[in-house]
């Protein structure tokens, strides 16, 4: 198996799997307990709480957990922009990206039957960021602004720096970074001291399934997600899923650890494929902005689906879109905002690698991609 699909999900690692076995076996007890057994587990998650903060630069009683990196999402534009609205009763405008995923995107509609005035930021064709008119949004009025760190289609890196710069005149103003797509290479645009906001997502960098991360500063008000009986300082109530987060814990030092060496080495095999692809006349989507683990490119006018499953043959896993909206064949979102024509757009796959990624995986790909063009070269 030649796995090329990353982005949806990775692997869980040996590791991170006997970690999560030996807390699930050893420290089975409720950290809301009182009892030993409840003090050790507590003292685990604490330990484990510490240890992400450290990495993104928060403080440990800002980081909180959930379920899923959507569950954070939707934390983040209900319950806590309507905490943020109780301040600033007066403003009612919410920014984002055009580019988001469907855990953001999708709540829209409600943000709007609610009252908010929701203002989509226009990207570049590298599917960056369009500086100029995120300014022209800038004013008095935002509560929220909400930008994923890279992109989870075309892997575009956002302009953070030259965003918290725009901000400067905004302190008031929110910012929520959707991180999900950027441990793989990109932990360092987490660490930009304006961002109010962060989601991670356990299963994108090799824990186990079923850990999001919400990282929040202490000056950004908050709502509980959950009522009941009061875990995560009364902010989501539930039994916390112990194991899960300190394998997940364990897989984002771990991620932190082998960053330079990730990103070195994803660069090359990047910088391979889009040198293939290019040679057999696929058009490659943000070249020169992606980060070192996505390659989004189309064999117009070959459907995307029709290339994926050409490539399963031959044992290669890739997508088409985000995995989140590639089954119920929704469009490629991210290209149609950055103005790709639909008869491109249509035909595009992700191709996303992770640290794992090898060799002899991107050297069976690049050969593979030049027998399956071949295959379709007479219908381009």
């Amino acid at each position: 198996m030649y796995y090329f699909d990353n982005s949806a999900t990775t692997k869980p690692t040996p590791e991170i799997l006997n970690i999560y076995q030996k807390v699930s076996l050893n420290y089975f007890g409720n950290p809301s307990s009182a009892h030993k057994l409840g003090e050790e587990a507590k003292a685990l998650m604490t330990s484990a709480r510490k240890q992400i903060a450290a990495i993104l630069g928060f403080e440990s009683n800002e980081i909180y957990f959930a379920s899923s990196g959507t569950e954070v999402n939707n934390w983040v534009m209900q319950p806590i922009l309507k905490a943020i609205k109780q301040i600033h009763p007066n403003r009612n405008k919410v920014l984002i990206s055009s580019i988001e995923h469907p855990a953001t995107m999708k709540q829209i509609p409600l943000l709007e039957s609610l009252g908010y005035q929701v203002e989509l930021i226009k990207v570049d064709a590298n599917g960056q960021i369009d500086l100029a008119h995120f300014e022209t949004l800038l004013d008095n009025e935002v509560l929220l602004v909400s930008v994923m760190g890279v992109n989870n289609e075309v892997g575009a890196i956002q302009p953070v720096k030259e965003m918290a710069t725009l901000l400067q005149k905004y302190p008031q103003v929110i910012w929520h970074m959707d991180g999900v797509q950027t441990i793989t290479s990109q932990i360092a645009l987490l660490r930009e001291p304006r961002i109010d906001m962060i989601t991670l997502s356990s299963h994108k960098f090799h824990s186990v399934r079923g850990v999001g991360i919400l990282a929040q500063r202490q000056r950004v008000p908050n709502m509980p997600l959950l009522h009941g009986g009061g875990q995560e300082t009364g902010r989501r109530s539930s039994t916390e899923n112990l194991a899960g987060i300190v394998a997940t814990s364990r897989a984002l030092r771990k991620m932190n650890e082998i960053q330079a060496d990730t990103k070195e080495r994803l660069a090359t095999y990047r910088g391979r494929i889009i040198e293939t692809l290019k040679n057999l006349d696929w058009q490659v989507f943000a070249e020169t902005t992606s980060s070192e683990h996505i390659v989004c490119a189309a064999l117009a006018p070959i459907p995307g689906e029709v290339l994926l499953h050409a490539l399963e043959a031959h044992d290669i896993f890739v997508s088409t879109t985000s995995a989140c909206a590639s089954r119920s064949h929704q469009e490629h979102a991210t290209l149609k905002a950055m103005k790709t024509p639909d008869e491109i757009s249509k035909s595009a796959i992700r191709l996303s690698m992770a640290h794992s990624t090898t060799d002899e995986d991107v050297d069976y790909l690049l050969k593979t991609l030049e027998q399956v063009t071949e295959q379709f070269k007479n219908y381009a």
